[in-house]
């Protein structure tokens, strides 16, 4: 091939591989929408787990005050149920603040790793435009030098018909 041709070739690969990127970069799109609904579907989950687990404690509560108006006589065995309750509720606390950090942390971690591979193919992106850039700018500048060449030529052309022109008549002045 020629080295034109080859430039061209190589920009047209350049073209391709830059679609791939917009491709791929579409998918990671694709993904992060699919593991935020994931998170959402999660969310949700925990949170309806909360509810069941406050409404749990708000039942005991009720029957906690239910027993001690019933029977003041076990009121010691009522007062151990409640500071079991108390512990559940703080467990059950504990439990919604590590549901809670793991979360937070979980969106942390996929936000970053959503800034991470953006700024990945930002670069890949720009690095291919740079290069696209490039040899676009060569391109011209091969043109251009080709725009000459052919100029040259021309001229060149021009003097050799000149000059045959000048020949043939200075052979017909000869023969004369």
């Amino acid at each position: 091939f020629c080295i034109p041709c080859k430039r061209w070739q190589s920009v047209n690969k350049m073209t391709a591989k830059e679609t791939e990127l917009q491709r791929e970069m579409h998918e990671m799109a694709q993904k992060t929408a699919e593991l935020q609904e994931e998170l959402s579907g999660e969310k949700n989950r925990l949170a309806g787990e909360l509810q069941l687990l406050l409404e749990e404690i708000k039942s005991s509560k009720d029957q906690l005050k239910e027993l001690t108006l019933e029977n003041s006589e076990l009121k010691k065995s009522l007062d151990c149920m409640h500071k079991d309750q108390v512990e559940k509720e703080g467990k059950v606390r504990e439990e919604i603040a590590e549901y809670q950090l793991r979360l937070h942390e979980a969106e942390k971690k996929h936000q970053a790793l959503l800034l991470d591979t953006n700024k990945q193919y930002e670069v890949e992106i720009q690095t291919y435009r740079e290069k696209l850039t490039s040899k676009e700018e060569c391109l011209s500048s091969q043109k251009l030098e080709i725009d000459l060449l052919k100029s040259s030529k021309e001229e060149l052309n021009n003097s050799l018909k000149a000059t045959t022109q000048i020949l043939e008549e200075l052979k017909k002045t000869k023969e004369q």
